[in-house]
């Protein structure tokens, strides 16, 4: 393992959409931090090792095509700039329309909850 994959965490995940057939991915995971003039900045970024994860199998499309990752930076005494980025193809025969809506719903309730899940005392500066 080289350093570059020491300070990662690899995961897999089968998803099952109710439209059409299972997707499965195994991506690494980087996870770093540094300070900044207003505080900590946080990153995550990930990237397909399908390689380390279970073989292909029969009727679950492998998703080859998944790049992303969130930047969390200090924006004042009590804001966070969040910014989200992915770039993936889902595999298999999905519309462009019908994958592209899908994905925008997803990112805004992935917003909706992450705003929400901030307002949770327990993660309040200090209080760890």
């Amino acid at each position: 393992m080289s350093a570059d994959q020491s300070d990662s965490i690899v995961g897999y995940q089968r998803i099952s959409p109710k439209i059409c057939e299972d997707r499965d991915y195994t991506l690494r995971v980087w996870k770093k931090s540094w300070p900044s003039a207003e505080g900590i900045v946080y990153s995550s970024r990930w990237s397909p090792a399908n390689e380390l994860g279970p073989p292909e199998r029969k009727g679950v499309v492998r998703v080859k095509t998944c790049e992303g990752g969130w930047l969390l930076e200090p924006d004042g005494a009590n804001k966070t700039r969040a910014t989200y980025s992915v770039y993936t193809d889902t595999g298999g025969a999905i519309p462009a329309f019908l994958a592209n809506h899908a994905s925008q719903t997803g990112i805004g309730r992935l917003f909706a909850a992450v705003r929400k899940q901030v307002k949770d005392p327990k993660y309040r500066a200090g209080d760890h």
